[in-house]
């Protein structure tokens, strides 16, 4: 597949899946950035902008010493929330595209609990991909890309092929190594794509919340947070997984190998 034939697969199985992976995303993204926002209700001293037009003085106020240290602990709390949710979630979205994908369906709370099961491994991954990464960035700024292409499928392989950490960032390395620039160009983009969206998305929500101030803006904050993430956040892990399939397909047969295993059952070839 080409990038736009994987883009258009993406949306497809998002909107396909659409109801089972945003329930799987909103079971921890929803609580999660609720928290986060909340905490972040005193940032600039609650006001928003409109009352900083109408009484300058009051930036004093949200400036001094007495500021609060809430949006500073709901940074915290959305990053560490973050390290444990991503993996989780494109560990499960990977589960239940990958079935649709092979001509099933997965329901939600099966993905979860396979997920559950392989969590650690999940964990271990995105720590040891990340601290490559951030090797490469301190090598050079486009570092960061290597690793980064490398282990583009490492989360599908972990979920489909149920191997470890070291097992599947070694699978993913081999699956990509003859088409490494081309996954490069796909990583680029998604990331690109998915940004661009999630801008979008939240854009209006946060505008909103510092024209009226934190102390009730907050909630503004925490839908513009909780809306983009509930697409983009699967749709980077259901690229992946289709990224995952494709260098199968063009490095090991995969589509014969199922047509295969379709006759073995008695089904008619396709």
């Amino acid at each position: 597949m080409m990038f736009s034939d994987l883009l258009d697969g993406s949306f497809r199985l998002l909107k396909a899946n659409l109801g089972t992976i945003v329930l799987v995303a909103a079971v921890f993204l929803i609580p999660v950035n609720l928290v986060a926002a909340f905490f972040q209700r005193d940032l600039l001293g609650g006001y928003g902008f409109l009352e900083f037009m109408q009484d300058p003085s009051l930036l004093e106020e949200a400036a001094g010493p007495q500021a609060s240290n809430g949006p500073l602990i709901g940074s915290l709390i959305a990053g560490l929330a973050t390290v444990l949710v991503t993996p989780f979630i494109g560990g499960a979205t990977s589960m239940i595209v990958a079935a649709s994908y092979l001509g099933g369906e997965l329901k939600a709370g099966p993905a979860m609990r396979a997920t559950g099961r392989r969590f650690l491994v999940l964990l271990a991954v995105f720590f040891l991909t990340l601290l490559l990464k951030l090797g490469g960035l301190v090598i050079c700024i486009v570092g960061v890309l290597v690793p980064m292409t490398f282990f583009l499928v490492t989360t599908p392989a972990v979920m489909v092929e149920e191997a470890g950490p070291i097992q599947a960032m070694a699978r993913s390395v081999t699956l990509v190594r003859p088409r490494f620039w081309p996954v490069m160009a796909i990583g680029i983009g998604s990331g690109i794509l998915a940004g661009f969206l999630g801008n979008i998305l939240a854009g209006p929500f946060s505008v909103a919340a510092l024209a009226v101030g934190y102390r009730w803006g907050w909630i503004l904050a925490a839908i513009g947070a909780i809306l983009p993430a509930l697409i983009t956040t699967p749709f980077v892990s259901i690229l992946a997984t289709l990224v995952y399939f494709d260098l199968r397909i063009r490095n090991e047969g995969f589509d014969l190998q199922m047509i295969a295993a379709e006759l073995d059952r008695g089904a008619p070839a396709r």
